[in-house]
């Protein structure tokens, strides 16, 4: 199944009615809008008429022959008749001149074209059907003999059982000297995307020339994207703006729904799960849904709209939502495989798409709307969408350019086009920003040399004593905040020097990690005291080095046991992985530094998952800890595990299993928890 002018906050706040109101009032100044695009889609609904297909003559001198006029159909409601019955005399009155692109259907159809090979010499050619999101699809032709051979191909199937090894669907065949032959495709879609075949015979170095620069294309596009990602997510690790972020999300689903291009099976299914069509399908869909969430948030955040527009931005939300309800649905029928009536699938895509285009109607008047009040952002994101506009709105489906399909090469570069702008966009803002704060500046400077005749000697003094105060003040507070941040974690420290108090948090999905020596207390009898600090200080230092390259908390130490935990206080959902991995890495370590350390030590790790309370207490020497029965069942699983082993319970094998191969050691008397389950790591698993 393929389902592929600024005012006040405040004020404007009071002003807005119930949210029922606010749609009402959005829609009695935008109707005329949503009627222009209705009357735009009903005039592009129009058929044209057929006329009767002629014979196809070969000429090996060209690249390629459209078959498309020259088509003969019989559909097949129910979707069983075979070729002899096809070929039979008594549905030979049931042949009908007609389009391949027929659109929403879910009977099979039978296209039959009559081609002629003037020449004396058998060749081979390629069909190419110009679609790629069939379900169903058998093309007949003729042998030397005249018995008619099938060849079968489908987007259910993988990537490897294409007859050729091309985005849309191709089948190679012979064509007999001097002579007239029948060929058949039979093609059926069980989807929602319909029926839109663009048949067209190739010569086959033509196909894999152009199959090449496709190639070339998306690569270019691909690396282009990327680079412009990393170099704006380090901004936002730089800058920690917002908008950043969500560009970089945007940018992330953008491309893969491009990559996926037009119904799904694009690239990034040739070249990355070639073997998972439903999730392709999966994957397309929630791209779409997803990356316009990440665009329209960006879009609010990056142009105000909750401050400047606020009625249309109910618009906005209202259609949003109900277009990703409309897209859940065909996520969910096709990621479960559900056998789903074709006609309710096609209803809930043309509904979905009717939601899908006031939504983008909406959000292109409002960025226009603020381009033409002065805005600069708007601007620059006005420009950004021209090209995905004219790509979306005057390319037709079946337009081709050289072999790459008009409208996705267009998409893909118009795409490109506003990934370049809207970083553009970003960076225009940050250097506004800069220059607002340089004519600050330079005014203050202005202001000051006004003043400096009458006070130059005493500004001079107290401007030097207030530089030396906030020098002194910003060292003390830099130092209290970094002090801070050592001792609890980033979101505690935050919440206590802003609150002053914290409130203790109760995390239901936690994994608590503990490790501990082997042989410590025969170690501590024998050992100069400075030389086992410094011995623990070295070990536990390049531990706190792992935890944070994992994402791992640390906790506290308690003599020679380091407890972390993963999952809070922000959660997570790989908490398990990040405590596995950082738990190896320290079992790696210590063996790693006993080959070359006079003393040699032997870990312990002990790992388990489950809910815990976290908090600050106390009042002076704050230390942020965690309670809970998962905290005891952590530490019984590092006294209950071996040296150099990670050893971790059911709980924390069930999170872990798919990506760590781990040793079910069988139950284990854990002190105070009886027989527990549990297991030793052995290692990661390979891709």
């Amino acid at each position: 199944m393929n389902l592929s002018g600024s005012r006040d906050d405040t004020a404007v706040c009071r002003r807005i009615p119930a949210p029922w109101s606010r749609l009402r009032d959005a829609f009695t100044g935008f109707w005329p809008v949503l009627c222009v695009v209705w009357l735009c889609v009903l005039a592009t609904t129009q058929a044209s008429a057929q006329a009767v297909p002629e014979p196809v003559r070969i000429d090996p001198a060209l690249d390629h022959i459209d078959l498309s006029a020259s088509t003969w159909l019989l559909e097949d409601p129910e979707g069983k008749m075979t070729l002899e019955e096809v070929r039979s005399a008594s549905n030979a009155s049931r042949l009908k001149p007609g389009s391949p692109r027929i659109g929403f259907s879910a009977s099979a159809h039978w296209l039959r074209f009559t081609v002629v090979n003037p020449s004396a010499q058998t060749k081979v050619w390629w069909l190419d059907t110009g679609d790629r999101t069939l379900q169903e699809l058998d093309f007949f032709v003729p042998d030397q003999r005249g018995v008619y051979q099938r060849q079968s191909a489908g987007s259910a199937r993988p990537f490897a059982d294409r007859p050729v090894p091309t985005a849309s669907f191709v089948f190679p065949f012979e064509l007999p000297a001097v002579q007239a032959v029948d060929i058949f495709l039979r093609v059926r879609s069980t989807g929602y995307l319909g029926v839109l075949v663009s048949p067209m015979i190739w010569q086959p170095e033509v196909i894999q020339a152009r199959e090449r620069a496709d190639k070339t294309q998306w690569l270019l596009y691909l690396g282009m994207a990327l680079a412009m990602g990393a170099f704006n997510l380090l901004l936002y690790f730089s800058i920690r703006d917002v908008n950043y972020l969500l560009y970089v999300m945007s940018l992330l689903f953008i491309v893969w729904g491009t990559s996926s291009s037009l119904g799904g099976f694009g690239s990034a299914y040739e070249y990355f799960w070639p073997s998972s069509p439903v999730f392709e399908q999966t994957a397309w869909m929630a791209s779409i849904a997803v990356s316009s969430f990440f665009s329209l948030l960006f879009i609010v955040r990056f142009l105000e709209l909750r401050r400047r527009v606020p009625r249309l931005l109910v618009i906005l939300i209202w259609f949003f939502v109900l277009f990703v309800l409309f897209e859940f649905v065909l996520i969910i029928a096709t990621g479960l495989q559900l056998s789903v009536s074709v006609r309710l699938l096609q209803w809930v895509y043309v509904i979905q798409v009717v939601l899908y285009l006031p939504y983008i109607v909406a959000t292109i008047y409002a960025i226009l709307k603020l381009a033409w009040s002065g805005m600069r952002q708007a601007k620059f994101i006005a420009i950004a969408w021209m090209p995905l506009i004219v790509a979306a709105g005057t390319v037709g489906p079946g337009s081709k350019v050289g072999g790459l399909s008009l409208s996705g090469a267009l998409l893909m570069w118009a795409s490109a086009f506003e990934l370049i702008m809207m970083s553009l966009a970003l960076a225009d803002r940050f250097n506004q920003a800069r220059l607002e704060k340089a004519q600050a500046q330079a005014a203050l400077v202005e202001s000051l040399q006004k003043s400096e005749h009458e006070l130059e000697g005493k500004v001079a003094q107290r401007t030097q004593e207030l530089q030396q105060e906030q020098t002194r003040t910003k060292a003390l507070l830099d130092k209290n905040q970094d002090l801070l941040h050592n001792m609890l974690p980033v979101e505690i420290a935050e919440e206590l020097s802003s609150t002053g108090s914290t409130k203790p948090a109760r995390h239901e999905s936690a994994t608590i990690l503990f490790t501990d020596f082997s042989g410590f207390t025969q170690a501590v009898s024998t050992m100069p005291a400075d030389r086992m600090v410094a011995e623990l200080n070295d070990i536990f230092a390049a531990f706190d080095d792992i935890t944070d390259e994992c994402g791992v908390e640390k906790i506290k130490t308690i003599g020679d046991a380091y407890m972390a935990a993963a999952g809070l206080p922000k959660p997570c959902a790989d908490h398990a992985q990040r405590c596995v991995r950082a738990g190896l890495r320290m079992v790696d370590f210590v063996e790693q530094r006993n080959k070359r350390a006079p003393f040699k030590w032997q870990v312990r790790v002990g790992i388990h998952s489950g809910p815990v309370v976290a908090g600050v207490v106390g009042k002076r020497k704050y230390a942020f800890d965690i309670w809970g029965d998962s905290v005891n069942v952590a530490s019984r699983m590092e006294s209950s595990g071996e040296a150099g082993r990670v050893n971790v319970s059911a709980y924390t094998y069930d999170l872990i299993q798919n990506d760590y191969a781990c040793e079910y050691r069988g139950k284990v008397d854990a002190k105070g928890k009886g027989s527990v389950d549990m297991y030793f790591v052995t290692g990661a698993r390979s891709s």
